[in-house]
């Protein structure tokens, strides 16, 4: 399918305020000898700030009709490399920083896409709302996903009128660390829904008592199967919903199930 003077088709708003450009790439921190993956690199107006204080730039573009304007760039630095692909798909290589003014629509496959990345930072271009769920702590899937594995700074708010074409929502600027498991070590609900993400493909029955043992276990204690069965019938969740799949779950139940841990 051809699509004529239709910049938006994969869901693209290019930053094109260079002040904001600036403030990104500022904020990233980025050294001469930092390794950085840029997703998304589109016309190149991020990159070639990246490209100027960065070691090396791997890019991960999915539209090849971008292809002229990264051309234009590794034509004048030597430390850009490219990808073509899906960045949901392809292998994102191990970096210091990954940076990214994503489409909004795939905010939630890339939150769980970076659970397999190894990076030190990611600072991200997001929509607000997203950005207001996580820094509130809400309770819905999204939000939850996040905050078990990354903690995350606001840096700033942005209005549309920064892109081309504008999105017709308010966008945020965050930056996202990865956060180890010890950390979560006294958090008990954080703990045990981490540990439950890791395993989505199970009935949430099975998956909940997998968790709470493995809590116990890092508190050098012992927690048998008819133990934490015990504890989860004590949470008294219906029946329906512990049969079901992590990765069926409704928001309203995952905020039912963060509410009933104890």
């Amino acid at each position: 399918m051809e699509f004529e003077n239709d910049t938006n088709y994969l869901d693209q708003h290019f930053l094109i305020d260079k002040h904001i450009i600036n403030k990104f790439v500022d904020e990233a921190n980025i050294g001469t000898d930092d390794v950085v993956v840029e997703i998304g690199p589109g016309k190149g107006q991020i990159t070639d700030t990246i490209a100027r204080r960065c070691g090396h730039l791997t890019c991960i573009e999915i539209d090849r009709e971008l292809e002229h304007f990264i051309s234009v760039l590794q034509h004048k630095y030597d430390n850009i490399d490219v990808i073509y692909g899906n960045a949901l798909n392809v292998y994102i290589p191990p970096c210091d920083k990954i940076i990214s003014a994503l489409p909004y629509s795939i905010t939630e496959p890339f939150i769980e896409k970076l659970l397999k990345c190894e990076f030190k930072e990611c600072m991200l271009i997001v929509g607000k709302r997203f950005a207001d769920g996580v820094i509130n702590k809400e309770l819905n899937k999204l939000s939850l996903l996040t905050n078990c594995f990354f903690e995350t700074t606001r840096i700033m708010d942005i209005t549309p009128d920064a892109f081309d074409p504008a999105p017709r929502v308010m966008s945020s600027m965050i930056r996202i660390v990865p956060i180890n498991r010890n950390s979560l070590k006294n958090n008990f609900k954080m703990y045990v829904f981490r540990e439950m993400f890791f395993h989505r493909d199970k009935k949430l029955k099975n998956n909940l008592m997998e968790a709470l043992i493995a809590f116990a276990k890092e508190h050098n204690q012992k927690l048998t199967k008819k133990e934490s069965k015990a504890v989860i019938d004590s949470y008294e969740i219906d029946k329906d919903t512990l049969n079901k799949l992590m990765e069926n779950l409704s928001n309203e139940e995952y905020e039912l199930i963060y509410n009933k841990l104890k």
